[in-house]
C-alpha cells in the first residue's frame, strides 16, 4: 500500500482515509442509498448479489467523496497547486444556464465536459499546476482494466481542451487493486487502506436522529468553479463528420490508412473509441454476413437501409470493424464478427451511440456507401494495427 510514483507524494491522512477533520461534510453529498436502505430494513441476506451490488455502489460513492474532501485540504497545504476545481456541495453554480458545450458541473454536481447536451467525459476531481492539468480518478474496483481504457479517453480529451498544458492523472485506488504497474507514464498512483463505510451509512440511515454539523467550506482564490475555466472548443459531432469525410479517398475509392495512423486521428480514436467510415445497405450486409450464423439479425426490420460501418479501438489497443443498425426509433444494435460467430448487443437508447448514429444518418452522402470489397480490405488491414 502506498505511492507508486513521486510526482505527488501521498499524505498519510489520505492513505489512511482519515475523516476526523471532515466534520459532517460527507453527509452533504447525494448518495444512491434508497434501495440499499430498504434491503437493510428488510434484513436482506448480506451475501445476496442484490445486497452486495447496492452496498459496493454506496461504498464507491463514499470513497470518491472522502477522497475529494481530503484532496481539497491537500490543495490548501500544497503551493504547487495553482487552481482546484470545486464540485458537489462546495461549488455554487451547476449548469443552471443549460450550456450545450463546455467544462461544467452537471445536475449531479460532477465535473463533466459536455457536447450537444451530452456528457462526453466525467472527472472525479481536477486541479492545475504551473504547467499541467491534473485529473483524478478514484475507485474501489480492484480490476483496473476498464479504468485504464477510460484514462485514454480522458487524457486525449484534456489534451484537446488544454493544448498548452501537460495532461497528468492522479489515480487513487483501494488496497487490493491489481495492475498498479500498468498505468501510463503520466499517472501517479496512490493506494489507500480499505474503506469501512458503516459509520457514514449508519448516520444516513438515522438522518432524522442526527443533527448535522454546519458544512465546512473554504475560502481561497485557488478554489475555482468549472464554468470559469477557459478551454479550447471541441466540436464533438462536427469532428465525427470530418473523420467520415477523410476516411475514404472518394476519387481513388481507397481507404485512407495514413489518415488513421496520424497522431491527431489516433487521439480522436481515444476520445470516441469508434469512428464512422460509411455505411452498407441490407443487401450488402447480407454479403458481409455470408460466412456467419446470422439468424439473430432481422434484416427486414432494419430501417433507413443503412448499416453503419465503424472502426473501433479495443481495450488492448487492437482495432476491429464493427457494425450498427436500427430496427426502430429506440432500438439500436451493435454487430461484432468474431471468427465465425456474431455477437449482437442492444445499445442504450439514451447513450452516445444512439445520438451519434442519428447524426451520421444525416451526414451520409451517396459516396459514403462502401463497396464490399473495400469493407473486407479495411477489416483485414486494421486487424494488423496495434497502437497502445
Amino acid at each position: 500500500m502506498g505511492n507508486t510514483n513521486k510526482e505527488f507524494p501521498l499524505p498519510v491522512y489520505i492513505q489512511n482515509l482519515d475523516t476526523r477533520n471532515l466534520g459532517d461534510n460527507l453527509l452533504y453529498y447525494s448518495y444512491h442509498t434508497k434501495f440499499l436502505l430498504s434491503l437493510i430494513r428488510q434484513n436482506a441476506d448480506k451475501e445476496s448479489q442484490q445486497f452486495i451490488s447496492a452496498y459496493n455502489g454506496f461504498r464507491g460513492e463514499l470513497f470518491e467523496n472522502i477522497v475529494y474532501e481530503l484532496l481539497l485540504r491537500y490543495t490548501l497545504e500544497n503551493n504547487d497547486i495553482t487552481q482546484f476545481v470545486l464540485k458537489g456541495p462546495h461549488q455554487n453554480l451547476s449548469n443552471k444556464e443549460n450550456h450545450k458545450f463546455g467544462l461544467i458541473m452537471d445536475k449531479s454536481k460532477q465535473i463533466v465536459y459536455k457536447a450537444g447536451y451530452k456528457d462526453v467525459s466525467e472527472y472525479d476531481a481536477m486541479f492545475f499546476t504551473k504547467d499541467s492539468v491534473v485529473y483524478v480518478e478514484s475507485t474501489i474496483v480492484q480490476s483496473t482494466i476498464g479504468l485504464r481504457k477510460r484514462l485514454r479517453k480522458k487524457t486525449a480529451l484534456l489534451s484537446l481542451l488544454f493544448p498548452n498544458l501537460k495532461v497528468k492523472a492522479l489515480i487513487i485506488l483501494s488496497e487490493g487493486a491489481t495492475g498498479l504497474n500498468r498505468f501510463p507514464d503520466n499517472c501517479t498512483v496512490w493506494v489507500t487502506k480499505k474503506l469501512d463505510p458503516e459509520p457514514v451509512l449508519n448516520l444516513i440511515a438515522k438522518k432524522n436522529e442526527h443533527q448535522k454539523q454546519k458544512f465546512i467550506s473554504f475560502k481561497d482564490k485557488r478554489l475555482i468553479e468549472a464554468h470559469s475555466i477557459k478551454v479550447n472548443f471541441f466540436k464533438y459531432y462536427d469532428t465525427l463528420g470530418w473523420i467520415l469525410r477523410k476516411s475514404i479517398d472518394n476519387e481513388a475509392k481507397k481507404f485512407n490508412e495514413s489518415f488513421f495512423k496520424s497522431k491527431n486521428t489516433l487521439r480522436y480514436m481515444d476520445i470516441y473509441s469508434k469512428v464512422y467510415i460509411g455505411y452498407v445497405t441490407k443487401i450488402q450486409f447480407q454479403n458481409v454476413l455470408d460466412r456467419f450464423n446470422s439468424d439473430e439479425i432481422e434484416l427486414e426490420k432494419i430501417i433507413d437501409d443503412k448499416i453503419h460501418v465503424t472502426i473501433e479501438k479495443q481495450d488492448e489497443g487492437s482495432f476491429d470493424l464493427i457494425y450498427y443498425y436500427k430496427t426502430g426509433s429506440k432500438k439500436l444494435f451493435k454487430v461484432e464478427l468474431v471468427k465465425k460467430d456474431i455477437k449482437l448487443t442492444q445499445k442504450d437508447p439514451k447513450g452516445f451511440t444512439m445520438s451519434e448514429t442519428k447524426f451520421m444518418i444525416h451526414s451520409y452522402k451517396n459516396n459514403h456507401n462502401l463497396n464490399i470489397k473495400l469493407v473486407k480490405y479495411i477489416a483485414n488491414t486494421i486487424k494488423k494495427w496495434n497502437f497502445k
